[in-house]
């Protein structure tokens, strides 16, 4: 007999497929939720379904530093209501420090930069298969569906997924940079930057870099730090939210791992520790929205590339955390050579006065570093170095939405198909 055909027959299974529809019906949840629609229209919405049901809707503007800022992201899983995940994000700075000492450029606020005021114009080729969006009669933002391989395997069960990418292109100077923001049909949302361009300095010293050539060219190593902005509005409220984090600290045998959860009260700045897992979840406050189990939805940031940290030199205290989280302010732009209007201070160590941010409208500040040791296969053209994160739902369905079968395991039970 046929594996697959035996459960769909089952009475299990029966009741799993009703349960399912129960759900897509919206007949289980739990808790209230803000219908959310864009305020947006024209070439500034974004609305789009997923093959398999999953659809992402939002806003977007150009900015002459932060280039793309994606406004009002919105995510609605299959068979579950759309609800609204980030306010705004976008890149807060990009700064470019070299191994040699030079002058480090910060890319969206250095005299000339700015990653909206250098970016390209597209044609059909940069966007294949996709939409160009424009801003003042220029295409510069490309929106197209794309596979993302597999979204869940097991022995039995199995299913593609696709994402909705969102992508801009921008040169400043030497250095050419990709923006992309990865939307998953699973509500993952991946921020990515690819980095291309020419190597910036060319110098003589070998300490500094990697000799090119036999006439002991050395391309000077350099290492780009990206810093993000995420403003969170869990389902369409600002001023419900709470931050907390995840620590998983081995025993002193290291045989097992004892998660903490910790709830920050106040504006802070951490590090990323890949030795406990460090990772923050943003999620509605007790009496907020939840899951169909009750659970307050969120979004969990999960670090990826830690292996290179930037801290800066002395006088770029800005750059020695990895994670910030502040109260919403509306003057604070860029983590630093922010505009000093309004009394609102010049970096993110001035954003953060011990406020309270547990119930509160909070911005989440994140850097990843990428150090560039060139390579003589960077010349004429650097090979494109692509550097990301995720921030992924936790709690904000009970189960994966993209599975029609609903299993809810025992404790101390082995999945379906472990060994």
């Amino acid at each position: 007999m046929n594996m697959t055909t035996e459960l769909c027959d089952s009475p299990a299974m029966r009741l799993a497929v009703q349960l399912a529809g129960w759900l897509a019906l919206g007949l289980l949840i739990a808790a209230p939720y803000r219908a959310v629609a864009a305020s947006c229209s024209g070439e500034a919405l974004v609305d789009v379904t997923l093959p398999g049901g999953a659809r992402w809707e939002l806003c977007w503007e150009l900015r002459n530093e932060e280039g793309v800022v994606l406004q009002e992201v919105s995510y609605q899983a299959p068979g579950s209501p759309l609800r609204r995940v980030l306010k705004e994000a976008a890149l807060a700075q990009i700064n470019v420090a070299y191994d040699d000492g030079s002058t480090s450029k910060r890319q969206l606020t250095d005299p000339a930069a700015g990653l909206g005021n250098n970016i390209h114009s597209l044609a059909g080729t940069d966007c294949p298969g996709g939409t160009l969006h424009q801003d003042n009669g220029s295409a510069v933002l490309c929106v197209r569906v794309a596979p993302r391989g597999y979204a869940y395997k097991s022995y039995v069960n199995v299913k593609q997924g696709n994402l909705l990418l969102l992508e801009s292109r921008s040169t400043i100077g030497a250095h050419s940079y990709i923006v992309r923001w990865n939307l998953y049909d699973d509500g993952s949302i991946e921020p990515r930057v690819g980095m291309s361009g020419s190597l910036p300095i060319i110098g003589s010293n070998a300490n500094h870099g990697w000799q090119l050539d036999q006439s002991n060219r050395i391309g000077v190593g350099f290492n780009t730090s990206y810093f993000f902005r995420l403003d969170f509005d869990l389902d369409a409220t600002n001023n419900n939210e709470s931050v907390e984090e995840f620590t998983v600290t081995p025993s002193t045998d290291r045989l097992e791992k004892s998660l903490s959860v910790t709830t920050l009260t106040t504006e802070t700045a951490r590090t990323v520790s890949p030795n406990l897992k460090r990772s923050w979840r943003v999620r509605d406050k007790t009496g907020g929205v939840t899951n169909s189990d009750g659970r307050s939805i969120s979004y969990h940031l999960e670090p990826l590339h830690t292996a290179h940290r930037y801290i800066g030199s002395s006088s770029e205290s800005w750059a020695q955390n990895d994670f910030w989280v502040s109260k919403y302010n509306s003057c604070e732009r860029f983590v630093v050579d922010n505009p000093g209007t309004g009394g609102c201070a010049s970096d993110i160590n001035g954003f953060l006065n011990d406020e309270n941010i547990d119930g509160a409208d909070v911005v989440i500040w994140y850097k990843i570093n990428y150090h560039h040791l060139p390579r003589s296969e960077d010349e004429p053209e650097v090979q494109l170095h692509w550097d990301g994160f995720f921030i992924v739902p936790r709690d904000w369905t009970a189960s994966n939405p993209l599975v029609s079968l609903i299993i809810h395991p025992q404790a101390g039970t082995p999945a379906a198909g472990s060994a």
